[in-house]
């Protein structure tokens, strides 16, 4: 590489790193809500509305994770701006979400056995439905993934 291009890149990194200032710190996740937390932090001030997201926007598309309530979690601050904070990593995970364009996971999972639930099964005496046991089971199967998913 000539001496010309090595000074152009140094120039371009020199740039890019005085925009773009970005500090990593750690703490423990409390107060969370749909779309952020508070972190308190050992020694430092609490790091207030968090995002969840890396963007604060209504998007078609996105993966949430909920971190636990007193978990550790590891938060990324953009040009040392405390309101530009987002979780990075969750020690422990409450439930998550995922939403691609207009289906929601958990919802549609929740939907899905609703519809198994109110099945009508064909049978050679007639039209059935599930036993109360099978039911039952699906239930248990929804309240599972209610917990996984928002």
């Amino acid at each position: 590489m000539s001496h010309l291009d090595q000074l152009f890149n140094q120039a371009v990194k020199n740039k890019i790193s005085r925009n773009q200032i970005i500090s990593i710190t750690s703490g423990i996740a409390t107060e969370i809500t749909q779309t952020n937390c508070t972190v308190q932090r050992e020694g430092l001030p609490d790091l207030l509305d968090v995002r969840l997201d890396a963007i604060d926007d209504a998007l078609e598309s996105q993966f949430t994770i909920y971190p636990v309530e007193g978990s550790n979690v590891i938060v990324g601050i953009l040009n040392n701006l405390t309101t530009e904070a987002v979780v990075l990593k969750c020690s422990e995970v409450q439930n998550i979400k995922i939403k691609c364009q207009d289906a929601d996971l958990g919802k549609t999972l929740s939907e899905l056995i609703k519809e198994i639930n109110g099945a009508i099964v064909n049978t050679p005496s007639g039209a059935g439905t599930m036993s109360p046991t099978t039911v039952q089971k699906l239930n248990a199967v929804d309240a599972q993934f209610k917990k996984i998913f928002r």
